[in-house]
């Protein structure tokens, strides 16, 4: 390649000021290219190693990083889906919760409501009794009543006077009678 420039370079007149510049001896290409190739290993050490170990460890660093990043977004998934399984979870287990509270509120009511019916119905009862009894009460009260009246009339009636036995005797007598 160099011949060929070589070549090109001298063809022209004008540009005679170039050839002259590639015009060297052939000692000289012979000791040029003998200190290149004694030059070289050292070269390769100093220079050139330390630029292939500088791409390697940036490909490495590159590599490194990829690596992370993608660990990195497979751990962001995983957590994803544990976050999503624990969203899951939770609204399942506060459903649960609802439904659960639901049921006892319903018993709750239930049972309040069949207390109040209960309490209702004792209050029934007493006052069904307390009825009875006041009753009872204003049955024996009238009857006293309509004895001692019974006396009156018959004292009025026979003008004479009973004496308190005779009266309680008869206020007894009538009582039996009208409780048959």
């Amino acid at each position: 390649m160099l011949h060929s420039l070589l070549i090109l370079v001298s063809e022209g007149e004008e540009h005679a000021g170039i050839a002259d510049m590639f015009n060297v001896g052939l000692s000289s290409f012979f000791w040029t290219l003998a200190i290149f190739l004694i030059a070289l290993p050292f070269m390769w050490k100093m220079v050139f190693g330390p630029i292939t170990a500088a791409l390697e460890e940036r490909e490495g660093a590159a590599r490194e990083a990829a690596r992370a990043a993608e660990a990195a977004r497979e751990e962001t998934e995983r957590m994803k889906a544990a976050i999503q399984e624990d969203l899951d979870a939770a609204r399942q287990e506060a459903a649960k919760q609802v439904a659960e509270a639901k049921a006892r509120a319903s018993a709750r009511e239930q049972e309040l409501m069949a207390s109040a019916k209960a309490e209702a119905e004792r209050e029934r009862s007493r006052a069904r009794q307390e009825i009875e009894a006041a009753l009872t009460a204003a049955r024996e009260t009238l009857r006293r009543e309509a004895v001692v009246l019974a006396v009156e009339v018959a004292e009025r009636v026979i003008s004479r006077e009973f004496s308190d036995a005779d009266q309680a005797r008869l206020v007894t007598e009538f009582e039996k009678e009208f409780a048959n």
